[in-house]
């Protein structure tokens, strides 16, 4: 894996240029390159197998999403039980639901209306894309932003690690049951709830943490994995791929750990990566020593998005991790739920979208539950149009009734 990623790091100046003028002129289309799949194997280039068991990543990405698995795959035998077709059968009308009322209106108004207005590219092929307090939802961040080098996401929830279905066993489905309940979330509401992610994601044994949702929906948007390794910061904010467990190693306690997956797609052959690293968000967590604080400042000009947030950037107690958390995009994606919009206007260029009078959801925000008096009237004098999509808390509303906000940093 090492050779690979420095390979793809020693690509020469005239090939970045041109991937940028692909993605920025020409779209995804300019930048399909040759086959990602090994013909023998039918499986992505390079793909890399769990130590234990010797299952292919990619294999477990898609049993977990739903979707066929190669004939020689070890976990083809697993497929047969009954309660793994009513998994199968479950998901597939999932992915019906998420393609037909996010995923398919969200490209189509990226394509025709968000990456056609004016100002700074949105999605770059050579920035990183950020998601704090992101749960899960690779879905949204990936088809907001498709061209990134790489995925950040940052959240509360355990990482936790490969479910082995080899354990056939009526706990293990019902861990996969306790799964869909929470990525069900995406279909109805387009985000995830907290509570649903604690009962039946942190406390799943079988199906346990983060890793198992992120492989089932990567599955789904097209992406084939390479591997998936445990990870922890370094002092310096360097990713350090965590010992195996037998090894004799161990991971260095109070730092922060998570999961990162390799992957490439049909439409960019790059080796690129998804790191989702678990962590609180407090002021300790964004004090300048602390690794998350090291690796993040490595990404500025990122793309962010912030979605379905909890008002987290609106509440006092967090005004250490707005004030950081401001220095890392040059582009952020979000609803009325992430920077108050009276903290972004003066430093930034900002475009509206959806309806906004107040929020959707009431939240024991201090000192005052968020009601944004002037972003309600830059809606009311701007009258900007509908989204065609739920977004964040607006799927709340009676009608559903989004709001979504484009902020380019200004140049000084």
């Amino acid at each position: 894996m090492k050779n690979l990623f420095l390979k793809l790091k020693r690509g020469n100046i005239s090939g970045t240029l041109y991937l940028v003028f692909c993605i920025v002129f020409l779209g995804p289309l300019c930048c399909k390159s040759g086959s990602i799949v090994d013909a023998k194997t039918g499986r992505p280039k390079g793909a890399q197998g769990d130590a234990s068991s010797g299952y292919y990543f990619d294999d477990i990405a898609r049993y977990l999403g739903g979707f066929e698995i190669p004939a020689d795959s070890k976990l083809k035998p697993f497929t047969e039980n009954p309660d793994y077709a009513l998994h199968r059968e479950k998901m597939a009308a999932f992915w019906n639901k998420v393609r037909t009322q996010n995923i398919n209106p969200v490209k189509e108004w990226r394509d025709t209306v968000l990456y056609k207005s004016d100002g700074a590219p949105v999605c770059r092929s050579d920035r990183a894309a950020f998601y704090p307090l992101s749960g899960a939802d690779i879905i949204n961040l990936y088809t907001m932003c498709p061209y990134a080098s790489e995925y950040i996401m940052v959240a509360l929830e355990k990482a936790g690690d490969i479910p082995h279905p080899e354990k056939n066993s009526p706990r293990y489905y019902q861990g996969l049951r306790n799964m869909r309940s929470v990525i069900n979330n995406i279909a109805d509401r387009n985000y995830f709830f907290s509570a649903h992610m604690k009962t039946n994601i942190v406390k799943n044994t079988e199906i346990p943490g983060i890793a198992p949702v992120l492989l089932a929906f990567t599955s789904g948007i097209g992406w084939r994995i390479v591997t998936m390794e445990k990870i922890y910061l370094s002092p310096s904010g360097g990713v350090i791929v965590a010992p195996e467990p037998n090894s004799g190693n161990s991971t260095p306690s109070g730092t922060p750990g998570g999961v990162r997956i390799w992957f490439r797609t049909d439409t960019d052959s790059r080796l690129r990566s998804l790191t989702y690293i678990e962590q609180y968000l407090d002021s300790a967590a964004v004090s300048p020593d602390y690794p998350l604080t090291k690796f993040l400042a490595q990404k500025r000009g990122a793309f962010m998005m912030l979605k379905a947030a909890v008002y987290l950037m609106h509440n006092n107690f967090y005004n250490s991790v707005r004030d950081f958390f401001i220095t890392i995009p040059d582009v952020i994606v979000q609803d009325d739920s992430g920077f108050k919009y009276t903290y972004l206007r003066d430093a930034w260029n900002i475009q509206i979208y959806g309806s906004f009078t107040g929020p959707a959801i009431r939240m024991s925000v201090r000192p005052q539950n968020p009601v944004q008096p002037e972003l309600a009237k830059f809606y009311k004098e701007q009258k900007p149009q509908e989204l065609p999509f739920n977004f964040g808390y607006g799927s709340l509303r009676k009608p559903p009734r989004s709001n979504l906000m484009v902020a380019r940093r200004k140049q000084a």
